[in-house]
């Protein structure tokens, strides 16, 4: 009895400590689900064009879905290029 009595003097230190530990496993995991998101979406990024043809999908497809605008082509550098 005396030692749970003894005891309860450190409880707060550990569960700071647990609560710390608890922490930062949390960061380590949400850092690891968004490296390995950001992987997947690279690899589909870079997927040659005719596993894109082999699925039925265009590269502008691929585009919207990674949320990757369409360059505008500026009017003044399509007339300068013909001069």
């Amino acid at each position: 009895m005396f030692v749970a009595a003894a005891g309860s003097t450190h409880s707060y230190r550990d569960f700071g400590f647990s609560l710390a530990v608890t922490v930062c496993k949390q960061i380590l995991n949400a850092a690891r689900e968004r490296r390995a998101v950001a992987a997947e979406r690279s690899r589909f990024a870079a997927l040659p064009q005719r596993y894109l043809d082999d699925v039925g999908m265009t590269a502008a497809e691929r585009a919207a879905a990674l949320g990757y605008e369409e360059p505008m082509l500026e009017g003044w550098r399509v007339v300068a290029s013909h001069l």
